[in-house]
């Protein structure tokens, strides 16, 4: 009986090999997290595979409200992204709009708010 264990370079793609035969079909894992794929399913970035939540942190499209990915609609401001329900005033939670907020050490806020709060 041999068994060997077969890996690559690129991080975890590995197969354990018995007498020729693979008992499992190679498991590839997140470059970043370390954590398997399930089915098999992975994104793609330089050359390496990434979970879904490292693919848009590496590509710079992670809501900095609720650190998720954002696949659809995007508010940019302050140099973030956000879901557009994630972009809100730091004080009272109100959905803002582009463009129509203040802001304050680095925070988001309503024109109400920033009123009451800075002026």
């Amino acid at each position: 009986m041999c068994v060997a264990a077969v890996c690559s370079d690129v991080p975890a793609v590995c197969q354990v090999v018995l007498d020729g035969s693979s008992l499992f079909t190679p498991s590839i894992w997140s470059s970043d997290c370390r954590q398997p794929f399930n089915g098999g399913s992975f994104f793609d970035h330089e050359g390496m595979p990434y979970c879904e939540t490292h693919y848009h942190a590496k590509r710079g499209s992670l809501c900095h409200g609720c650190h998720k990915p954002i696949t659809g609609r995007c508010v940019t401001a302050m140099f973030r992204k956000y879901h557009p329900e994630h972009f809100t005033c730091s004080f009272c939670l109100r959905q803002l709009n582009k463009g129509t907020f203040k802001e304050q050490n680095d925070k988001p806020y309503c024109h109400g708010c920033f009123e009451k709060l800075f002026s």
